[in-house]
């Protein structure tokens, strides 16, 4: 191999690099996405939906959920561990999301103080894995 096929093959790794990286920055922000709209659908649920209504767009809420699983499971191929994460963090965000839904449909229908702060934590391992994208995104070369 001359220097120009060697120079030529270098370029052509640095353009697969600099697309695999603005991939995993979308992915970040597809995660980020996922848990504002979990957190606003949890809310709009509990706080302005009369209670017998808000029962029958329950599975509303779970759409952030399958929306990263279908997305996972589509991806040919995906980061070391990533589908291990986005299963840890869509289990987690429906045991929080039924947690707060039950709870609050029960004890607080209608309290902002409940599904306000509920919201919140539900979104919380979304913007987690986003975190986690992010960081990995820069840390790469």
């Amino acid at each position: 191999m001359d220097r120009e096929q060697a120079r030529q093959a270098l370029e052509g790794v640095d353009a697969l690099a600099a697309g695999m990286r603005a991939k995993a920055r979308s992915r970040a922000w597809l995660a980020f996405g996922l848990g504002v709209a979990a957190a606003v659908i949890l809310v709009v649920f509990g706080v302005l939906v009369p209670q017998p209504a808000s029962y029958a767009i329950t599975g509303v809420g779970i759409v952030p959920l399958m929306t990263l699983v279908i997305y996972t499971a589509t991806r040919p191929v995906v980061p070391r561990h990533y589908r291990t994460l986005y299963a840890l963090c869509t289990t987690t965000g429906a045991l929080l999301y039924s947690v707060v839904v039950t709870v609050g449909s029960a004890v607080f229908p209608g309290s902002l103080a409940w599904w306000l702060p509920g919201a919140l934590v539900t979104a919380v391992p979304f913007f987690l894995v986003g975190y986690l994208d992010l960081r990995a995104t820069r840390r790469q070369p």
